[in-house]
């Protein structure tokens, strides 16, 4: 068997064989691929007598081979390469179409490479619109040459190619308008006529598309584009008039035409984005078109169900994109003295309320109203930017009455799904018309935002009528979705709502009050218990309204809708912690009562033992001590039958991490002092976690019942980590739960603060969960200066960067697989350098080794631990001048850092995060300029970081970098553009 019919047989193996078989034939076909002898074989394997598997195989190596080898050609090749390019063009012409369509993709990476000729796209195009192309129809060669033509400027994107970018992109701004007319000259000839042949469709699909690729190019005015964007709209029109449609639908070509056609046109305007105020005028030309043109169109597909939906969508679509990059000229309408801004305004206003009130609901009948949703929030954006004065008053004014009925069209379109139409939903239905209903929600707020108390004016005549609505047929189950809807959309907007009794919310908790649930649909018990807990802030400052609210929560606890009303006392209880008092004996009992109950979800009774401790937190240390025996005990009694019956079978495993996190919840939320600004000033810095300090500890005050808690079970959470010590689910759990404590109690620890450190280190020396450091790591912060207990952090510092150092050692070359504890590791490191950079001098530990591990984390895919080992990289240089240590790791280690860094802007790091190396640049040249200068002559290596970037362009940026110790935006920018010259990337500047 030779080369050719091994190759033939691999790839028929790749495509009918087996997963475990494909893996290893794609390995080897890539490496045949990348071999030269790809560019022989490939003819080959492009005849009309091969498979069509293996006709394409020889079509997309030819593609590979033309991407990133070109340097393998030599000159004197090129034109027998285009001959046979072209060849196989007019062997493959009528077909296969994945054949033919990789081969156009072919011709146009070949015309990239041979660029320098000024002429080779004339020359490529003339031979198309000549028939110089064999046998091939004239209407074949014209769709092969849109093709092409269409692919060229997406492959500049990617193809290596030996023509400096400057030149390519010099040569694609040239020939654009060259392209440009041919394409719309064919365009127009075509669409004069009264009906289109059906063979000529594709090749006006194509030419559409290359309308939307090479507007990018050329420096053309965007005033100069009109007779496109007509030319376009003609098409669209044609597609959509042509003849009356008996089942209403497009016909697929025509269809695709159309909707290409409008992509077209947005890539146009969306290419002028950036020089808005430039085209004011004419963009409200182009505008009165899209409306003269398209609006017809969704007018006549506006109902439910239609055919064409997706046609309507990029039709909103192109008006919201316009509007995007544009919002100023067309938003002038607002108030404006022109006639003809004022009215597109008014007429862009009207199209998209209807596209918000589009008939059915979303998504089952309609997919365009969440369309619409943006361009309220842009059109407030808009006027509550404006300078204050007479024109913002005059334009609030204005939008005002619209916003009121838009609210109306919202609550109308949020309702949810009856049962008896639930029939039409699947999965992915629900959870599209639950984001869709976020969306509301949050357009809502906009519309608040412009409405303001006049919302709440809306809002109540709305819940007037779907009172009125569910009494036209009380027996009637289905008649609940409008009530609902109009609840959630008061809900929407508690966050807005000011400490102001407002008359319309204490309406609205009145009937939430009065509503006989047990007639409707649980979701409407559930909607109500939600917006009672989004008014809790509301009802803290108008509290005689807490009774109210705390029966119908209570009364949720007790239904299938649990989760909202424990959602609801969590808020609740947070929010009016000392309002609650007089009813905190009842409340609790009610807590009590729910958790014995056991119908409480597992996340629900956690959720639960927060409000629990919100509440214990306010009343008497008698009655906190009895409270804390009846509810807190029976989670530590389950824990010890479990110890004790050395119990670690699965069902156990889960009712032990349940009553943990019921325990952590209830620690973060247990606290009788309140905090003090002094607190405030504690070892967590800003990259530690973000909770609430407590006050500082007053002599004589009462033990902190958390501290009380601990005193009693430390013992039974010693046996329990012993007998869990390797499952890691159960041990982080514990963690999270001290930590809890911790963060509460801070100086109160003191007592325990030896058995707790005693036990986080059993932890780190078996089974470091990043939780156990984590803990560690803020007991070394609050306590390490504290002499009685400098021993006990020294050895809990140790003991984290031993463990990790093996961890890092034993995973070298694989470190990935430990990504969250190298992430964890270093927001430590970066914690103790910044707060206790002494540290590294006082206690035995091998910061060469940490600086070293940093260098290799940071190159790592994960963002997480390249992030943090940055950040640790950059604290350290900048702490290091004032520690000796340190100082002389950074030395050593400099041109180690360096090197990484290069390599990491070089391609190791995601393009878009390589603006965070700035911070180690700047911070190495801030604190030593001499060696840092010494270090970047790393860049007078050859090929380093990589082969694309030139010696002129690193000594440049060299330059640059050395010259800004301050300036970090300006070094990211800098860094930024470096790293796409390294990897061969053109940065296109705007027109």
């Amino acid at each position: 068997m030779d080369e050719v019919q091994t190759i033939e047989a691999a790839v028929l193996s790749f495509y009918r064989g087996g997963s475990e078989q494909q893996k290893e034939t794609h390995k080897w076909l890539q490496q045949v691929q990348n071999s030269p002898q790809a560019w022989s074989f490939c003819w080959e394997l492009m005849q009309l007598n091969k498979s069509s598997e293996i006709q394409f195989f020889g079509a997309i190596t030819l593609n590979s081979k033309l991407r990133s080898d070109w340097v393998e050609v030599p000159k004197e090749a090129h034109h027998e390469l285009k001959q046979k390019l072209l060849e196989t063009i007019v062997l493959f012409g009528n077909g296969p179409k994945i054949v033919l369509n990789r081969l156009c993709i072919s011709l146009g990476l070949f015309i990239v490479h041979m660029l320098r000729h000024p002429t080779v796209i004339e020359e490529v195009t003339n031979m198309f619109l000549h028939e110089q192309l064999g046998n091939l129809s004239k209407v074949t060669q014209i769709e092969i040459l849109m093709a092409v033509l269409e692919g060229i400027p997406e492959e500049v994107k990617t193809i290596r190619t030996q023509i400096p970018r400057p030149v390519v992109c010099e040569e694609l701004n040239r020939n654009a308008e060259f392209v440009m007319q041919t394409v719309v000259t064919y365009l127009n000839e075509k669409l004069s006529h009264n009906t289109v042949e059906p063979h000529d469709m594709n090749g006006l699909i194509n030419a559409a598309k290359c309308t939307g690729t090479w507007v990018a190019h050329g420096n053309v005015h965007l005033n100069d584009r009109e007779a496109m964007i007509q030319t376009l709209l003609k098409a669209v029109h044609y597609c959509y008039w042509k003849e009356p449609k008996d089942d209403g639908c497009l016909m697929p070509e025509e269809n695709e035409l159309a909707e290409t056609a409008l992509k077209s046109l947005a890539n146009i305007i969306s290419s002028y984005a950036t020089q808005s105020t430039k085209y004011s005028f004419t963009i409200i030309n182009y505008m009165k078109l899209f409306l003269d043109v398209l609006v017809p169109i969704l007018d006549a597909e506006y109902k439910e169900n239609n055919d064409n939906e997706n046609l309507a969508l990029i039709i909103y679509a192109l008006f919201i994109s316009t509007l995007e990059c544009f919002t100023s000229a067309i938003f002038a309408g607002i108030a404006t003295d022109s006639e003809e801004v004022s009215k597109v305004y008014t007429r862009t206003v009207d199209m998209l309320i209807k596209c918000t009130d589009k008939p059915g609901t979303y998504p089952v009948d309609e997919s365009c109203s969440t369309y619409a949703m943006e361009f309220w929030y842009m059109l407030q954006e808009e006027v509550l930017s404006m300078d204050n004065g007479e024109r913002k008053k005059r334009c609030l004014e204005a939008i005002k009455p619209v916003y009121a009925h838009v609210v109306k069209v919202l609550v109308r379109k949020s309702q949810l799904p009856t049962e008896s139409s639930l029939h039409k939903w699947n999965d992915d239905d629900l959870e599209a018309f639950r984001c869709y209903r976020q969306d509301i929600g949050d357009t809502l707020l906009s519309c608040h935002d412009v409405l303001n108390d006049l919302m709440l004016d809306v809002l109540s005549e709305a819940l007037d009528e779907s009172i009125m609505y569910l009494s036209y047929d009380p027996q009637s189950t289905e008649s609940w979705t409008l009530l609902e809807a109009t609840i959630h959309a008061f809900c929407s907007i508690a966050q807005k709502i000011e400490y102001t009794e407002h008359q319309q919310i204490v309406k609205l908790l009145k009937i939430l009050n009065e509503i006989p649930y047990e007639k409707y649909n649980d979701k409407l018990f559930g909607m109500a218990l939600e917006t009672v807990g989004a008014y809790s802030e509301w009802i803290g400052d108008n509290p005689k309204y807490l009774p109210s609210a705390i029966t119908l929560l209570v009364k949720g606890l007790n239904s299938t809708k649990a989760s909202q009303a424990t959602l609801g006392l969590k808020d609740l209880t947070s929010e009016c912690q000392k309002e609650v008092i007089p009813y905190a004996l009842p409340l609790l009992d009610a807590c009590r009562t729910a958790l014995q109950e056991g119908h409480l979800k597992n996340a629900e009774m956690i959720r639960l033992m927060y409000t629990v401790g919100n509440i214990l937190s306010v009343i008497s240390y008698e009655n906190i001590i009895l409270y804390l025996d009846a509810m807190v005990s029976p989670c530590f009694e389950e824990l010890q039958i479990h110890v004790q019956n050395n119990d670690r079978t699965e069902p156990t495993k889960a009712r032990v991490v349940l009553r943990l996190e019921m325990i952590s919840k209830l620690f973060s939320s247990l606290n009788i002092r309140k905090p003090t600004e002094g607190d405030m000033d504690k070892g967590l810095g800003p990259d530690a976690q973000k909770l609430p300090f407590p006050g500082t500890p007053v002599p004589g005050a009462p033990v902190q019942p958390i501290l009380l808690i601990l005193e009693k079970t430390m013992g039974l959470l010693k046996d329990l980590c012993t007998l869990w010590i390797h499952d890691e689910t159960v041990i982080d759990t514990l963690c999270k739960a001290l930590q809890q404590a911790l963060t509460n109690l801070m100086d109160d620890i003191k007592p325990l603060l030896t058995e707790m450190c005693c036990l986080v280190l059993s932890i780190l020396n078996t089974n470091c969960v990043v939780s156990a450091a984590d803990i560690a790591g803020n007991f070394i912060l609050m306590f390490y200066k504290d002499q009685d207990s400098r021993q006990l952090m020294v050895q809990l510092f140790t003991a984290i960067m031993d463990y990790n150092f093996n961890q890092m050692q034993q995973n070298l070359g694989k470190l990935s697989r430990i990504a969250d504890l190298i992430e964890t590791f270093y927001a430590f490191n970066t914690r103790i350098s910044k707060k206790i950079p002494i540290c590294y001098s006082e206690v035995q530990v091998d910061c060469m080794k940490l600086v070293d591990f940093a260098t290799k984390c940071m190159m790592l895919p994960e963002t997480g631990p390249m992030k943090k080992s940055v950040a640790f990289i950059t604290m350290f240089v900048k702490e290091s001048t004032n520690h000796p240590v340190m100082m002389n790791v950074v030395l050593a280690q400099g041109e180690n850092i360096v090197r990484s860094t290069f390599l990491c802007i070089g391609g190791t790091a995601l393009r878009t995060q390589v603006e965070i190396f700035a911070d180690i640049f700047l911070a190495l040249n801030f604190r030593y300029p001499n060696e840092f200068i010494q270090w970047m002559k790393l860049l007078e290596i050859t090929n380093f970081p990589t082969a694309f970037v030139s010696a002129s362009d690193k000594e440049q940026f060299m330059r640059k970098v050395i010259k800004e110790r301050v300036n970090k935006r300006l070094v990211q920018d800098h860094v930024r553009k470096f790293a796409a010259l390294c990897r061969n990337i053109v940065e296109y500047e705007n027109k």
